[in-house]
């Protein structure tokens, strides 16, 4: 993490239970709602923003964190960071598989980190790209096409 902040590369985590608390000082720390509910001993419930709203608050206390993005299955995306909190919902799909879904949460996420984009657009493009994958059987790679897209049709980067 020093190494890659003193170079300045932006430093993106999905963090598993293990070592959960490990991430000191990164950009973006995305867990999703398991992870965050072991990862920190508390009650978390995607229903229930209020919960997932103090959790991401202590974890940023702990961490020092700039962002966290807390993926939760069918109802979306949560992010916070200094300027606020936004949910993106999850986009209606035909769900046929959900692996790999994770990893192209992060994936997207961090390309958009790097690419210096807003946070809300981050969470917004790694939600649909996230969403997207969902439809296929097995880790399958994001049609760019399709997502190029999607993104103009819901107006993600305006």
């Amino acid at each position: 993490i020093a190494l890659g902040k003193a170079a300045g590369i932006p430093i993106a985590v999905d963090p598993k239970t293990r070592n959960f608390l490990a991430y000191r000082g990164v950009d973006l720390f995305k867990p999703n709602l398991k992870e965050l509910r072991e990862g920190l001993k508390v009650e978390v419930h995607s229903g229930d923003l209020g919960s997932v709203r103090s959790a991401v608050e202590r974890l940023g206390s702990e961490l020092g964190n700039k962002a966290t993005m807390v993926t939760m299955s069918e109802h979306g995306v949560y992010i916070h960071d200094s300027s606020g909190e936004h949910i993106y919902p999850a986009h209606r799909r035909k769900i046929a598989d959900v692996s790999g879904a994770g990893d192209t949460v992060i994936a997207v996420a961090t390309l958009a980190l790097a690419q210096g984009l807003p946070i809300q657009h981050i969470a917004a493009l790694a939600n649909l790209a996230g969403g997207l994958v969902c439809e296929e059987v097995g880790v399958v790679p994001v049609d760019p096409e399709r997502f190029r897209a999607e993104a103009e049709r819901l107006k993600l980067l305006q």
